[in-house]
């Protein structure tokens, strides 16, 4: 039995405003899994650890020590260097190294601006350019100095603001699935609103027909 058998009315159309929040929820997902696919394929992992965008090496910020020039949550993408590149760096140049395992920032991958150019003396004995580090929103440079040879890349101001924590998240399984799940469920409600609605219209026309043949008996 038909709910409309009962007295109920037949079913109608949602409210505007409901239908509005529908497909902007629903295009806002779309923009997000067209840009979740558009990651997957653009950013690499390559074995040596080093995430690449669009073949360019590509960092998360996760600290406010270069504020405000980059910020906590950025993506920054660097200019690759070679060897002789790393080695003639001037200061108020912001560099990302891979910091000495044995210094007190434990081997991490820092972004910091060039505070100084030294020259020091490898274990061999031979001559090599080193740069002094700070972060802009640091009172002081950083304790050890960088070999050139531990410079990643060089930032020269492309970032994406939040872009860490969104690649973050699309990166999760759950959130490509949420992304996927919603046009799904959409066009299904879709279908079926539509059907509901096309079986109460037949329903009400076969009542009119009925009372329209009652009168004329």
């Amino acid at each position: 039995m038909k709910p409309w058998e009962d007295g109920l009315s037949a079913p109608h159309k949602r409210p505007l405003v409901l239908r509005i929040l529908a497909r902007v929820v629903l295009a806002v997902a779309l923009l997000l899994l067209a840009l979740a696919v558009f990651l997957a394929a653009a950013v690499r992992h390559p074995a040596n650890g080093e995430t690449t965008l669009l073949g360019r090496p590509a960092y998360s910020v996760m600290s406010g020590s270069m504020s405000p020039t980059i910020r906590t949550g950025d993506l920054i993408i660097d200019q690759t260097l070679t060897s002789a590149q790393a080695a003639e760096l001037h200061k108020g140049q912001i560099i990302t190294f891979q910091a000495a395992a044995n210094s007190s920032t434990g081997g991490l991958v820092i972004t910091h601006r060039i505070y100084a150019v030294v020259h020091e003396e490898s274990a061999t004995g031979a001559p090599v350019v080193a740069y002094r580090t700070k972060g802009d929103a640091n009172n002081s440079p950083d304790v050890s100095t960088v070999p050139s040879s531990a410079v990643l890349g060089l930032y020269t101001g492309t970032r994406v603001p939040f872009g860490a924590y969104v690649l973050s998240t699309l990166h999760q399984p759950v959130t490509f699935i949420v992304l996927v799940m919603i046009p799904i469920l959409y066009i299904a409600e879709e279908l079926v609103r539509r059907k509901w609605m096309d079986l109460g219209d037949r329903e009400m026309a076969r009542r009119a027909r009925a009372q329209g043949a009652g009168q004329n008996q």
